[in-house]
């Protein structure tokens, strides 16, 4: 009896051993698991990535791998997009300042998947550069680096960059604008592009080219006479904002692309059968005036006092802080 019982007893202990045995693996394996998963976890809800991304490893080294060649694809089109929009010879002021600002728009083109601003070939610009290319080509590129990934920004987003030849003596203001206010695109005077070579333009034609041009763009439009073109609105800096074709309503900026003039700035004035045109500045005066930035630039202005001007309210940050 006694043995049957030292037998049941030996056999409960090694029952409870092997219980509190096993009662201390599964906790030591429950620590190994929390002490696997829980920087898991905490990487997860600190970096907000999805739990495949940290498993896989796979998404900051591609992301960051590809936003850094794509950065790098995009300062690489820099120069030649320079070379297409402002004169070489600008001053190294000036030619910052446009620099940022085709940055601002080459990556806000980017980031949307929209066209991209146009820009020369290697070979087209050797071509009309000739025996200038490689000096040229070695000042766009230290334009390039010395503002280095450098963007316009509003409200953590990219500005709106725009920019033209020369104004008719003040920029155009978008600040108030009733279809789409741009508050840091005001009027701003630009005294330099009053006297600008090329910024006053007088065009004579015969009062057919127009009405042809008129039916080409505007088939709803039905004109017989210019007498019947009336300009009916202008803005502060005297370009046409709205253009009556008979009924027809159109703004300033389409009537003189569809008539090939250099700005909505212009007046019309019939003279028997031929009509005279006269224009001044050259471009949409939206924005930064590439000669006004030329003559502030040579009375020792920098780049970012450039922009601030053009641009007030912006901030100069780099792309990666873009939202």
């Amino acid at each position: 009896m006694e043995d049957l019982l030292g037998s049941y007893n030996n056999g409960q202990g090694d029952f409870f051993m092997r219980k509190k045995w096993k009662y201390y693996i599964d906790r030591m394996l429950t620590f190994a698991l929390i002490g696997i998963l829980l920087p898991l976890f905490v990487t997860i809800i600190c970096q907000r990535m999805r739990l495949e991304e940290v498993i896989y490893g796979t998404y900051d080294a591609m992301t960051e791998a590809a936003e850094r060649e794509g950065g790098e694809e995009l300062e690489e089109q820099l120069p030649l997009i320079l070379a297409k929009e402002v004169r070489a010879d600008a001053e190294d002021a000036a030619l910052k300042a446009q620099c940022v600002i085709a940055r601002t728009t080459l990556y806000d083109a980017a980031a949307r998947g929209e066209e991209q601003p146009a820009a020369f070939s290697e070979e087209e610009l050797r071509q009309a550069l000739g025996e200038t290319y490689e000096k040229t080509m070695e000042r766009l590129e230290t334009c390039v680096e010395e503002t280095s990934g450098q963007v316009l920004s509003w409200n953590g987003g990219y500005a709106y960059a725009a920019y033209h030849a020369i104004s008719a003596g003040s920029t155009r203001d978008m600040s108030r604008s009733a279809e789409a206010a741009v508050p840091y695109l005001p009027a701003v005077e630009c005294p330099a592009d009053l006297t600008a070579e090329g910024t006053l333009s007088v065009i004579y034609c015969e009062e057919t080219d127009i009405l042809k041009r008129c039916g080409e763009h505007f088939a709803e439009a039905d004109v017989s006479a210019v007498s019947e073109i009336q300009v009916t609105e202008r803005d502060a800096a005297g370009y046409v904002q709205q253009v009556m074709l008979g009924e027809y309503v159109c703004t300033g900026e389409a009537f003189r692309e569809a008539m090939g003039w250099n700005s909505a700035c212009f007046t019309i004035t019939q003279m028997g059968e031929n009509v005279r045109i006269v224009t001044r500045g050259l471009g949409h005066g939206y924005g930064l005036s590439q000669n006004e930035a030329r003559a502030m630039a040579q009375e020792g202005t920098s780049y970012e006092e450039i922009l601030q001007y053009f641009f007030p309210g912006t901030t100069l940050v780099t792309a990666d802080q873009i939202k």
